[in-house]
């Protein structure tokens, strides 16, 4: 009798549509993964590692959380990125290396800042900061101010603390609302007067005969409308530029905002983290509030439900990136952020999600994306701001007390903060990102398959260690297997001094290599788990084939 012949079984597009929880793993089609930490899908959807958070600024004390980060547009064009603390809010000076963080010096008789969850805003050359508890604060680009201690300020009336928790700088004036005594007021200042709430142009809306005792989280300009989160409700108000004619358009009933920072524009939408998931504000335009709000979280519902109801709200953070495109929910208290890239929508036109985990307390705190595509985050620790770039994660160490002086310091290796007389210690730490596939059935799942091996293809990650676990039908124990990625390279090429092209040197790029895993069981349904040690090197999977011939389980 004839051997049986070897077949090979092709993954195509595996996990190309990111995380899916919230279905049985046997009931998913490979495309779909099971598990999916601290990976993104690439432009060609391979599952790829995440990029590193590096810490790019000095630290601030023990205990100190950067929760705020802004980059505030001064009068003359140039850039200066802020950030609140627990105690303070700073400046970031880029001039030195490391960056270094300024405290502000605020005139008049400064408040005590007990939190930094800041809501920044630019509005006419200047920059306010609004947030619970506080006296709103200003920056004209020359001196600091609590805005009470202008003398120019205004207060609306009726409000002995005016500490409203959001604001939007829009349609030629300031809205805030969300204070402690009037939780479900909007007031607006005069036109271009953002210290003015009493005079003028100045007013209110109030919004109790709209939502009866919901309470403002958040107000957004969306398509030329006013959009005011509450949180089981949302008003949308026409006319915003002239408040005079501003006329309630829509309340979208038991929809509401769990987090105020959670609402992100991207593109011609307004993304927003509701009681149950991610959703858009979009189709209140396009369908005029007939279609229901889409759901960009659907397929992993119920974790992030369960996330909702037991993180801290008030730390939540999102951040939408305009390099690549990702919208980036952070649950710091969880040590838990989740990764939504709308570059390649799925067919159920769900974004592809994976999740990122960090460290116990390295959790991300605060998210900003600016315009030259780079993504700041504020980490907790000893309070610094980072960058989402390059393949480490990355703190500094304060080494003063062994290189005492410049010479010692930068002989060492480290970095020499002439700024503050200090010497940074750069540590870098590599990161596990890993995968589990769907119970995978190859096309027939009555047959059993004789396993023999798996052809692994994955491009770069050179350095990595990484342990490959295969389970089969159904069972949680699994048969495991290390080993070292490699990358092949081209060769560099270095051009002599003398000819035509000069002593130009020509940078290799990794190329595919393949890895051979031999098996020699039997299974009808496998699943299998990769988990990789991030070292400095991007790795991507190209393509997974299973080796196997028909048989029986007896």
């Amino acid at each position: 009798m004839p051997a049986k012949q070897i077949l090979p079984l092709v993954l195509n597009n595996l996990g190309a549509q990111g995380l899916n929880t919230q279905a049985s793993p046997s009931a998913l089609d490979p495309t779909w993964l099971a598990a999916a930490n601290n990976v993104v899908l690439d432009e060609q959807g391979r599952i790829a590692t995440r990029k590193g958070i590096q810490q790019v600024t000095n630290n601030l004390s023990s205990g100190e959380h950067v929760q705020s980060i802004f980059e505030y547009a001064k009068a003359d064009g140039s850039k200066l990125m802020i950030c609140g603390s627990d105690s303070n809010i700073y400046t970031i000076n880029q001039a030195t290396t490391p960056y270094t963080l300024t405290a502000v010096t605020r005139a008049g008789t400064p408040q005590t800042i007990t939190s930094g969850h800041w809501e920044w805003v630019n509005f006419n050359t200047k920059v306010y900061g609004v947030q619970n508890g506080h006296t709103p604060v200003r920056y004209d680009g020359t001196t600091w101010y609590d805005l009470v201690d202008l003398g120019s300020y205004n207060p609306p009336a009726g409000i002995t603390t005016f500490d409203p928790n959001c604001i939007l700088g829009e349609y030629g004036r300031l809205w805030v609302g969300g204070m402690t005594e009037k939780n479900n007021v909007i007031y607006y200042s005069d036109t271009l007067q953002g210290n003015k709430w009493n005079t003028g142009a100045a007013g209110q809306i109030d919004l109790k005969t709209v939502w009866g005792g919901d309470r403002i989280m958040a107000i957004h300009a969306f398509m030329g409308k006013l959009v005011i989160f509450g949180t089981e409700n949302i008003a949308i108000y026409n006319n915003p530029e002239d408040p005079t004619t501003l006329a309630l358009d829509e309340v979208i009933e038991g929809v509401g905002l769990s987090a105020r920072d959670s609402v992100k524009h991207l593109g011609d939408d307004l993304l927003f983290l509701s009681n149950t998931g991610v959703r858009s504000l979009a189709r209140t335009v396009t369908s005029d509030g007939k279609m229901p709000l889409r759901d960009f979280s659907k397929n992993i519902r119920d974790e992030l439900s369960l996330m909702i109801t037991t993180a801290d709200m008030d730390q939540c953070k999102a951040g939408y990136c305009l390099c690549g495109g990702f919208y980036i929910l952070s649950f710091p208290d969880k040590d838990v952020a989740y990764y939504f890239d709308f570059t390649i929508l799925n067919q159920d036109t769900t974004p592809r999600i994976t999740k990122f985990n960090f460290s116990e307390g390295d959790g991300i705190y605060a998210l900003r994306s600016t315009v030259d595509g780079t993504m700041w985050v504020g980490r907790n620790d000893t309070g610094h701001v980072a960058q989402y770039k390059n393949y480490w994660d990355s703190k500094y160490t304060d080494v003063t007390v062994t290189y005492g002086t410049e010479s010692a310091c930068t002989t060492a290796g480290n970095t020499w903060d002439s700024t503050g007389s200090k010497c940074w210690r750069t540590d870098y730490s590599s990161y596990d990102s890993s995968f589990k596939t769907v119970w995978l059935d190859f096309g027939d799942p009555s047959t059993a398959k004789i396993l023999k091996k798996f052809h692994i293809v994955v491009e770069g990650g050179s350095g990595m260690d990484v342990s490959f676990t295969y389970y089969r039908d159904y069972s949680s124990i699994g048969t495991n297997q290390n080993f070292t990625l490699r990358s092949s390279v081209a060769q560099a090429l270095w051009g002599s001094a003398t000819s035509l092209f000069g002593s130009s040197v020509y940078t290799p790029q990794p190329s595919p290599r393949e890895y051979k895993l031999s098996l020699g069981k039997s299974a009808k349904e496998v699943q299998f788990e990769m988990v990789g040690s991030v070292k400095g090197n991007k790795a991507s999977l190209q393509n997974v084939t299973a080796l196997a011939k028909p048989g029986k389980i007896r």
